[in-house]
């Protein structure tokens, strides 16, 4: 089964209520405020990967309307909901496990809760993408559930409905991005909001790219 496309079938159907849940949620706005603080002034072109409803894009834009922003999101009712919320960015269905088709430089990615729907080997391949998508000095932010490969599997959503959940270890990720040339400059790990339907440890990685690429 291609899990990431059934999680993006089920979040299809409960686009609506996600957007309820957490669109006005603050927990995360300060990690999103130091992505921005790493952007280059001026129009910076930034890619949402797992865009979802928009709450992410449409905090980046608040803080920094000049971005020239793009979302991307495999569920179309999210990407419709995101283009309500952010008229001022485009945003498309697309699947951000292909991301290496894009044949564009981001000064920024930003994927925040992306991971939990990405097998590891998918992790790897994301990384892989997103640095090769990134230009020189280039800010990668990655957030996702803590926990070990075993403690993955499916979980029951409010429509009876299931998603493969996928639980990464900081070690793992941390060190997928050293090996990319990534310098780390957040780390933090805190607990999940009320709003979530399982308590968890989430983690929040921003890396940054201290070696400008050789043109």
């Amino acid at each position: 089964m291609d899990h990431s496309a059934n999680s993006a079938r089920v979040f299809d159907q409960l686009a609506d209520g996600y957007r309820e849940k957490f669109m006005d949620l603050t927990l995360y706005d300060d990690s999103y405020r130091e992505f921005c603080e790493l952007l280059p002034p001026g129009r910076a072109r930034v890619l949402d990967a797992a865009c979802g409803p928009g709450n992410v894009a449409r905090y980046l834009m608040a803080q920094r309307p000049e971005l020239d922003l793009l979302g991307l999101d495999l569920a179309p009712r999210m990407v419709e909901l995101a283009r309500e919320a952010v008229p001022s960015a485009q945003f498309a269905v697309q699947d951000c496990r292909h991301l290496s088709k894009f044949q564009q430089r981001f000064d920024g990615i930003i994927c925040a809760f992306g991971l939990p729907y990405l097998s590891p080997a998918e992790v790897v391949t994301f990384i892989e993408a997103a640095d090769a998508a990134l230009g020189p000095s280039g800010v990668l932010y990655l957030s996702t559930l803590l926990g070990n490969r075993e403690d993955s599997g499916l979980h029951a959503c409010s429509t009876g409905d299931q998603v493969y959940i996928n639980y990464h270890r900081e070690d793992d990720l941390t060190r997928l991005l050293k090996e990319r040339g990534f310098s780390l400059v957040k780390q933090r790990r805190m607990a999940s909001p009320s709003a979530a339907s399982k308590a968890t440890i989430d983690l929040i990685v921003i890396a940054k790219r201290e070696v400008p690429r050789s043109m």
